[in-house]
Parts: C-alpha cells; structure tokens; sequence
C-alpha cells in the first residue's frame, strides 16, 4: 500500500472497502496468480513490490471495468485525463469516487520509467475497448476482445517488469495469451448480460454463443497444453470468476467519514 495512503486514516480505510467489495474478489486474486506462474517460469523478482502493483493495477481495472458495464463508456477519456497529470490527486471529489481513487493510487504505484508506456498503454487500451462495442459480428467481437485481454494483461507486465530478473519475453509473451483467453471466458460469462444491457452492438444467436464457446475452448486449451502445470491455476481462476457472478450484490451506498485534524478531509467508502 502506497506510503500516502497508509498515513492517510480516511483514504486507507474508503480504498480498502473497495478492495473488500466482492464484485472486485476475481480481480483481487489475479495478482498472486500471477506470482505463482512466476514462480513457474523461475523469474525472480521482488514478490512484494511486485505484487503491490498487479493489486493496484487489477482492482483499478475491476473498478473501472464495473464503470463502463454499467454504461459510462466515457469513464475511460476521464481516466486517460487523470494520467495527463503525473502526481496523484486526493482530494475531496476524488476521494468521493471510487474509480478517481484507484485511479490515483495506481499513478502511485508506478514507476517513473515506465509511466509513459504504461500511459500509452491505456490509451491504446481505451481504443481497443471502444473498438470491440462497435463489433457486429461475433467473429470480430471475439477477435476485439483478445486484443483487450492481451493489452490488459501486457501492461500488467509493463508495470512490474523493471522489478524481474533475466529475460522475461517468454513470461510476457504467456501473460498476453492468457489475457486474451481470460476475456474470452469473460465474454461466455457475460455476453448475454451484456446484450440485454446495450452492451454489444449485435444480438447474438445461439450459433454465435457457440461459436465464442469454441473460441475460448480452443484458446484456452492450447495455453494449457503448452503449460500443464499450471492448469490448476488457470481452473481456479475460472472458478473464481464464475463465482463472483452470485457474490456480487447491490453496491452499497457511499457513505462520508470524517476525520478531525489535517487529514480529516471528507471519504467516501
């Protein structure tokens, strides 16, 4: 956790109840997921700092994820603003925001040489989102949400490869194949929501729902095949993300704490 926001009552406590928030428990064990294929590709590396990163970085992307499912497709264009200013911002309306603060806990957590890519990263990131909404077949729509999961996953690597030893193109190249599968099985999880909500810009038929079962079936498998060790973790992430479909509730209502002194600025939990 960030030095600012552990010295910070309010702020620690409005972000660690969005960590705790169970629409986001898929997106918080991704990082120690992560440290176990490390540890399978025998890249050494600071596991603590490393996984302070993919924390911030994979609840930022479940938080803003959740924004844009829920129709605000422009919370992207706010966040690539946010990124125009390199020194995070915390006060009153972004503490009063759940997808400002992730926001600028993640600028925090990353470093000053890779912020530029990582930067470009999301705008590329962006593009690519707003890019697989316009999609009107179901070929193009699983081809477009590959293409997300490989940027999503690729700046996960962006962000901690500076703290790996040794080459780490392999493991890069790996973390890309498995965000592409992952936002495949995301889509046979979500699509039909996702429809009723406006989501996709065709209506689905059942040989179209086929055809992306077949798509993630085939990518998944050839991961697998690949790297059958670690077939246990890819099972449980699985798991894990279709469990968070019954775990999720309402969201709860923000609700200000105030603190006395100099930090006791207004928070939203």
């Amino acid at each position: 956790m960030p030095a600012t926001i552990v010295h910070d009552r309010d702020l620690h406590l409005a972000y660690q109840a969005i960590a705790c928030d169970p629409r986001y428990a898929h997106f918080i064990n991704v990082p120690d997921r992560i440290i176990r294929c490390l540890d399978h590709f025998g890249i050494a590396g600071d596991r603590v700092e490393v996984r302070q990163r993919l924390r911030a970085y994979y609840l930022f992307i479940g938080v803003v994820d959740d924004a844009i499912d829920s129709g605000k497709l422009e919370t992207g264009k706010d966040i690539l603003e946010r990124f125009n200013v390199r020194v995070p911002c915390y006060d009153e309306p972004t503490r009063a925001s759940r997808v400002s603060l992730v926001t600028e806990v993640l600028k925090q957590d990353i470093s000053d040489e890779v912020y530029p890519l990582a930067q470009a990263k999301l705008h590329e990131l962006y593009r690519a989102i707003v890019t697989e909404r316009k999609a009107e077949t179901i070929a193009t729509y699983v081809e477009q949400r590959k293409v997300v999961g490989r940027l999503t996953a690729d700046l996960s690597y962006v962000l901690i490869g500076s703290l790996l030893e040794g080459d780490g193109r392999d493991f890069r190249l790996f973390l890309k194949r498995v965000g592409a599968v992952g936002c495949l099985v995301d889509s046979v999880i979500d699509l039909r929501a996702d429809t009723r909500l406006g989501l996709v810009s065709f209506k689905p038929t059942i040989s179209d729902y086929l055809a992306l079962m077949v798509a993630t079936l085939r990518e998944g498998l050839s991961v697998s095949v690949k790297h059958p060790a670690l077939l246990g973790v890819f099972l449980e992430a699985v798991s894990d993300n279709v469990r968070d479909r019954f775990r999720v509730g309402p969201e709860p209502a923000p609700r200000l704490i105030a603190s006395s002194g100099k930090a006791g600025v207004p928070s939203v939990v």
